[in-house]
């Protein structure tokens, strides 16, 4: 795996934590 896969993944992953926490916890956000 090349080092800019595992970044977008990173980043991927990192966008869809934040989407389910925000929809989890709206008053949070």
């Amino acid at each position: 795996m090349s080092a800019v896969n595992a970044v977008g993944l990173v980043v991927v992953v990192g966008l869809v934590i934040f989407v389910v926490a925000a929809l989890l916890f709206p008053e949070r956000f």
